[in-house]
């Protein structure tokens, strides 16, 4: 179905900020305690924490605010029951404005009002949850402990979105233990909407093949063109890798937000000499969001975490060791000369080559325009929902068939269909599963492996699948995986598709949705009928067994009924 660009959001329990907080100003003259996210150890979960107490920001300092506009030079420190996505997804979101308002509603209209002391303790902020925006509120009472706060928080000590984005976050997946476990991946989806891409850039060795960086660059200065949301990680395989950084000065499990890419053309200036010659050299910006004054407080990383064990800045350090000694030796002046300027005191540029080398990740979140009344480019966007069930063989509840290596049953997993008009057209592809706490039987985001295909049909096909012919082929194959959604893009041509969400194996159950992005409608919809109505004299007919196909190879001397 066609999704409304207009959609309200949501109010996550039926909470009303508007109502609540007129409620405690005019009548109650009282700050908001919030009865659904007590401060209590339900909140928080089965996190190691002891002696926790919940004070209001008025408790912990003179002068408290939402935004410290003022402020330029800050950063997102992590706490004791910080987890590092998390950290990382407000990092990017301290970065990156757009994110920021979409996030915060009215976040002018939210903050401390010291001159009509309006102030009632409630706040509200948005997440888009299983395609749906969330007004969620809370109020603010925040974990502490010896007057420190436990949550992730900002190196600005009065100032206060972080705690609050965090601890709403908490609130709509069931409690701060909740956000234990996660993807920065799917905390960017939740905070812009968009469609997420996961790219490994070590198994799929960039820092070998040279028509692989050639290529990947194109995709970042499209995607930087776009205005999309980009992230590199080095990825780490044990917590006590955490915080480290490696010989370049990058930190670990740190994600450094992509803010430029840029192809240099040397010309015929003297620094072609100094490059050997070469006309052209890509270069890539990244912007560190916490800074290399960055401290990890929390207990299960600051033991591995080293606050400045270099006398060079992580800018300078990456420009000394680079893996092109040509780079090491240009100068600032000669820098910002080839145009390679510096917006922020806390970005750098690398070359292509030493940025595949150095990290293992690249995560890219696309936020789709779907306002018709833009000039840039517009895309249509269609959702459906559905869900992977156990029932009656045959029945409309028989829909987890598990993966295509289970070939008899496949083929009873919920089904999609679509068209494509045009000679050729671009779509992109999502599918998600439902992670949420209700969804889930335990605490925490405890997902299936997930993957899909799409089958080319044929033009007149009405009805549900129930074998794959020879002359049906598999056109898109996504694995599965053990992620919260799954992404694809590219191209298909004229004709009729099924789309066939999957769990890894038969019977397991929850509920998926699948977004769909194109230039044009297409008809997205669920098949639930497996064969035709069968007529009023069906009693004395047969159920159909087979079907008669015919592919027509050529044709000539063809005569329109005129002629």
């Amino acid at each position: 179905m066609r999704k409304n660009v207009y959609e309200k959001p949501v109010r996550f329990k039926n909470q009303k900020y508007e109502k609540l907080h007129k409620h405690h100003w005019d009548v109650l003259k009282a700050v908001y305690n919030d009865p659904l996210f007590p401060p209590t150890p339900s909140s928080i979960g089965n996190l190691d924490v002891d002696n926790v107490k919940w004070h209001r920001p008025s408790e912990l300092c003179s002068f408290p605010c939402l935004y410290a506009e003022r402020v330029t030079s800050k950063s997102v420190i992590a706490g004791h029951m910080s987890s590092n996505w998390i950290v990382s997804a407000l990092s990017v979101l301290a970065t990156v404005g757009e994110l920021y308002r979409k996030v915060i509603p009215e976040y002018r209209q939210q903050e401390w009002d010291s001159e009509n002391n309006n102030y009632v303790g409630i706040f509200h902020f948005r997440f888009w949850r299983f395609g749906q925006w969330m007004d969620v509120v809370i109020d603010d009472l925040l974990p502490t402990c010896d007057n420190e706060l436990l949550c992730t928080q900002s190196s600005v000590q009065n100032e206060y979105w972080i705690p609050f984005v965090e601890k709403a976050y908490a609130k709509l997946h069931g409690s701060y233990e909740a956000l234990a476990d996660g993807h920065l991946a799917d905390a960017l989806v939740d905070f812009t909407g968009g469609v997420s891409e996961t790219l490994d850039l070590k198994a799929n060795d960039y820092d070998e093949q040279e028509d692989k960086r050639s290529m990947l660059f194109e995709k970042l200065m499209e995607e930087v063109k776009d205005h999309s949301v980009m992230c590199s990680v080095i990825t780490v395989s044990s917590p006590s890798e955490m915080g480290k950084r490696n010989e370049v000065g990058l930190c670990q499990g740190h994600a450094y937000v992509i803010t430029s890419v840029k192809k240099v053309k040397m010309g015929e200036t003297s620094l072609r000499k100094l490059f050997k010659g070469r006309e052209t050299f890509r270069m890539v910006r990244l912007r560190d969001p916490r800074g290399d004054d960055y401290v990890y407080t929390s207990k299960s990383l600051s033991n591995n975490a080293e606050q400045s064990d270099y006398a060079y800045s992580t800018s300078q350090l990456t420009r000394l060791l680079s893996k092109n000694p040509q780079w090491s030796r240009i100068r600032d002046t000669e820098r910002e000369r080839l145009g390679l300027t510096l917006d922020h005191e806390r970005e750098f540029w690398m070359p292509l080559e030493d940025f595949v080398s150095n990290f293992n990740e690249l995560i890219i979140c696309r936020l789709f325009n779907t306002n018709i009344f833009t000039i840039s480019r517009t895309w249509c966007e269609m959702v459906i929902r559905g869900n992977w069930s156990v029932g009656a063989k045959g029945t409309s509840q028989d829909r987890s068939g598990g993966g295509p290596t289970f070939t008899d049953t496949y083929l009873r997993n919920p089904q999609y269909m679509f068209d494509i008009k045009k000679n050729e057209e671009e779509i992109v592809i999502q599918v998600l599963q439902d992670s949420s706490a209700e969804s889930l039987d335990t605490v925490g985001l405890q997902r299936h492996l997930i993957g899909f295909i799409v089958i080319k049909v044929e033009e007149n096909r009405k009805y549900r699948l129930h074998e794959q012919w020879h002359y049906l082929p598999t056109v898109i194959a996504v694995d599965h995986i053990r992620r919260r959604e799954l992404y694809y893009r590219g191209y298909l041509c004229r004709g009729r598709y099924i789309l066939i969400p999957s769990t890894y194996k038969p019977g397991e159950t929850g509920g998926h949705m699948v977004r769909m992005f194109s230039d044009a409608d297409l008809n997205l919809r669920v098949l639930k009928r497996d064969e035709p109505r069968r007529n009023v004299f069906a009693c004395i007919g047969h159920k159909a067994v087979w079907v008669t196909v015919i592919n027509i190879k050529s044709a000539e001397n063809l005569k329109t009924n005129t002629g």
